[in-house]
């Protein structure tokens, strides 16, 4: 029991530390937003393109602007998959006696509302605009998160009812 008591309040912790640093991220100004992609995308850009740098310039412009679109949109859809992984295993955890089946629609239907908010968020700040297209991002994000939480539940409710 002390065990589920650890975790049902780690997974809290850890969905409500997810979904504010997806809101600091949102927060964030256009020219901070963009100055933090073109980091990642340039260090990614290195790694797969160690030649980059020999790289004609219009050329290694257009990889850039490529690979940015790329890593900002893997960002979009990991932090939602992350928010709900936690928010699937914290509700099964937390409404233990309820069907099994509760749990990830609800964590997937809290991570997609908390998408759409967040693009609503994106309005007042300075430079940056709602987009649909990224909210079907978090959500497919999202699934996925509830359904490799799915998959490790599974597991580990298979190990504790296994006989030894």
């Amino acid at each position: 029991m002390k065990h589920r008591v650890f975790w049902t309040r780690f997974f809290l912790a850890a969905s409500i530390l997810t979904a504010a640093l997806i809101f600091f991220f949102s927060a964030q100004q256009g020219p901070d937003s963009s100055a933090m992609s073109e980091g990642l995308t340039l260090t990614a850009a290195k790694l797969l393109r160690p030649d980059l740098m020999e790289m004609p310039a219009a050329e290694r412009l257009a990889y850039l602007e490529k690979l940015g679109f790329i890593v900002r949109k893997c960002a979009h859809f990991s932090e939602f998959a992350l928010l709900a992984f936690n928010l699937a295993c914290w509700l099964r955890l937390r409404f233990l006696e309820r069907p099994r089946a509760y749990a990830p629609p609800r964590a997937w239907l809290i991570a997609t509302l908390y998408a759409g908010t967040d693009e609503l968020h994106q309005m007042f700040v300075a430079e940056r605009a709602p987009a649909v297209v990224d909210v079907c991002i978090d959500s497919a994000g999202a699934l996925t998160g509830t359904l490799v939480a799915v998959a490790g539940m599974i597991l580990v409710e298979r190990r504790i009812r296994k006989p030894k």
